[in-house]
């Protein structure tokens, strides 16, 4: 049996209240946390119950990362176990407010470790939050488990539908809804929020002001914390590999295009990593018109096709801005690169969609502006129309009975091809 002396509650706890205390076997001085006095902890208690598992969850992993558990009695009329004292938490050391880059990174890269391997061994945390990552012994830890599930448990009588969990500020929106329903991307939307406290220096609430961030962080971040969970990161690795790119020094160095580039390479080789990370990186420099003209014609369709199915809402938001970009005059060699590209688009994006008739009227336009035979043969095989899509083929005639200029240069590329007699009649 360990002797404990209790000496004085510390603040903070969570689901329970902590005490400094001293452990007499070894007379070292220990945290000892007991369940809140409100709670119910009747033999059979859901709370007891709660209490048990968020101790055995805790004791069960053996990981660096993880706050171990020195000593527990969970049979006691009031149960109790024992962690090491740590120096400090991380919501401690931001009341100074933003980390540099480096400190904060380091950090969430040992946290990231941590939770992985609690996602692996199925144990969710759902409270995640700076209070509970705390420095214990040169090292970074995650604490508090009093909030968490296995993931592939069913049980219902624990955790209730509208019950709230976890804290405002970090907490996932769908844990609002169902608390029970929370998956792996509710501990990433935490772990996003973490990292915008870290970088920003404010508790991100009611929500995380992404124009603060600094613009390279910003995808990154946005899909960590996207409202919907299916739109963020779906795991853990996941977060860990996108992190890990966005910080690469070699990266860093490397103008806009070379980064550009060496990731459009590892899409092509298959790493699937690398196209978050591309399309990252796209988004991100949309403000660069001098890299969006130089690289955005060159992505192959393989590529522009693994970045739509990945994000299809980033990747329609980089597409607008290089349409925005392709106002204008150009040199007759770039305007069939505009319009090759955007007749990647129209293969690439879903019939009927506002992607792909961006896509059509580009083409027809930038075509007839610069009276280009190339782009009147690429809007014209855009137009085929295969699948005779009714919507896509109201769309076109509009485009054609609206710019009568544009028809004119054109009906010559479209009777080349069979094209709709809905169209043909307007030409």
């Amino acid at each position: 049996m360990v002797r404990i002396t209790k000496h004085e509650q510390l603040p903070g706890g969570g689901q329970g209240t902590v005490w400094l205390a001293t452990r007499h076997d070894t007379n070292e001085t220990v945290v000892m946390k007991h369940p809140l006095d409100s709670l119910d902890m009747s033999e059979g208690s859901s709370d007891r119950k709660r209490f048990a598992r968020e101790v055995r969850y805790q004791s069960s992993m053996h990981h660096p990362g993880i706050m171990p558990i020195v000593a527990m009695n969970l049979k006691a009329k009031q149960p109790f176990f024992i962690m090491p004292l740590a120096d400090y938490s991380l919501e401690h050391l931001l009341k100074a407010g933003a980390l540099a880059e480096e400190v904060a990174f380091s950090i969430v890269t040992e946290i990231l470790a941590a939770l992985e391997y609690s996602h692996g061994q199925g144990v969710l945390h759902r409270d995640l939050k700076p209070a509970n990552l705390l420095y214990l012994q040169d090292r970074w830890v995650i604490a508090d488990f009093g909030l968490c599930r296995r993931i592939d448990s069913d049980s219902a009588t624990i955790t209730r539908v509208n019950d709230v969990v976890g804290s405002f500020a970090y907490m996932a929106p769908e844990q609002y809804d169902d608390a029970h329903a929370a998956d792996v991307p509710a501990d990433v939307y935490s772990i996003g929020q973490i990292i915008y406290h870290c970088l920003v220096g404010e508790v991100p609430f009611p929500r995380a002001r992404l124009n603060k961030l600094d613009v390279k962080y910003r995808y990154f971040i946005s899909r960590c914390v996207a409202e919907e969970p299916d739109e963020r990161f779906q795991s853990v690795s996941e977060v860990r590999r996108e992190l890990e790119l966005l910080i690469a020094p070699e990266l860093e160095l490397a103008t806009p295009t070379a980064r550009a580039t060496e990731l459009k390479a590892k899409v092509l080789e298959g790493q699937e990593e690398a196209v978050s990370g591309l399309l990252r990186l796209i988004v991100d420099a949309s403000e660069d018109e001098v890299f969006y003209k130089e690289f955005v014609p060159s992505l192959p369709i393989i590529a522009l096709q693994r970045m739509y199915e990945k994000d299809p809402v980033n990747f329609e938001k980089f597409v607008r801005v290089f349409d925005g970009y392709s106002e204008g005059g150009h040199p007759f060699d770039y305007t069939d690169e505009i319009a090759d590209f955007f007749f990647k688009v129209v293969k690439v994006a879903e019939c009927s969609s506002p992607l792909r008739r961006m896509a059509l009227h580009r083409i027809m336009v930038v075509g007839a502006s610069h009276n280009r035979f190339h782009v009147g043969e690429v809007f014209a095989s855009a137009v085929k129309f295969r699948e005779r899509d009714a919507g896509d083929i109201a769309y076109v005639a509009s485009l054609l009975e609206g710019d009568p200029y544009a028809a004119r240069f054109m009906v010559t590329y479209l009777k080349q091809y069979s094209v709709p007699p809905d169209i043909l009649k307007d030409l």
